[in-house]
């Protein structure tokens, strides 16, 4: 029986333990280069991804990103749609830096146009003023997308700037996705650089 005197002074366990973030919000730059035959340009874009930490090591984190395709020929556009869960391992924090490794699986889609600039300029001006302009662009422009699974994997480094920021120095991936060709462009293989802040909730 403790005296009057005495504090029970037991520790308690708490999850996720003091210093760790339970969620993190990530805004990103990226570029995604592709890879293999028939490969395309690269793609450059961002996005933003939430995580939610289920231990002091393990977080569970969700992503959507898109990007603008470049190298494409003249009066050919395209964007690419990823959307992306999975877990991310990070080590308990020894200081400014912190690495991380995750795997993440979802879906991709990939979308380009092409946009007949003399049929567009014709139609355009020669329509009546009540067309609606969806119907009007329908006629000269022309579509193609894919979808697929894809999956992702990759490693970074993160700075801590203060109690509530970091900065994601450098995040490196690989993806796998299985998607069709696109006008004959292989978008299968990609090797994406991404870097952005990092808000850390829950600790200030």
């Amino acid at each position: 029986m403790e005296s009057l005197g005495e504090r029970n002074t037991a520790l308690i366990k708490v999850s996720p333990p003091p210093g760790d973030a339970p969620f993190e919000f990530n805004l990103t730059a990226k570029v995604i280069t592709y890879m293999g035959d028939g490969h395309a340009g690269p793609c450059v874009g961002g996005g933003g991804s939430v995580a939610l930490r289920v231990s002091s090591q393990w977080q569970f984190v969700v992503d959507v990103s898109g990007c603008k395709l470049l190298g494409l020929e003249n009066n050919l556009s395209g964007d690419v749609l990823i959307y992306l869960a999975g877990t991310r391992w990070t080590p308990l924090p020894m200081g400014r830096w912190t690495p991380h490794v995750a795997i993440l699986m979802g879906g991709t889609k990939l979308t380009q146009e092409l946009v007949d600039p003399q049929l567009r300029k014709a139609i355009e001006s020669s329509a009546a003023n009540s067309e609606p302009p969806y119907v009007l662009h329908t006629l000269y422009a022309k579509n193609w997308e894919t979808n697929g699974f894809i999956i992702q994997a990759g490693s970074g480094l993160d700075v801590k700037l203060n109690s509530a920021l970091s900065y994601r120095v450098v995040n490196l991936e690989y993806s796998q996705s299985w998607t069709k060709e696109l006008n004959g462009m292989n978008y299968q293989n990609g090797f994406q650089f991404t870097s952005g802040l990092v808000l850390r909730m829950g600790i200030w």
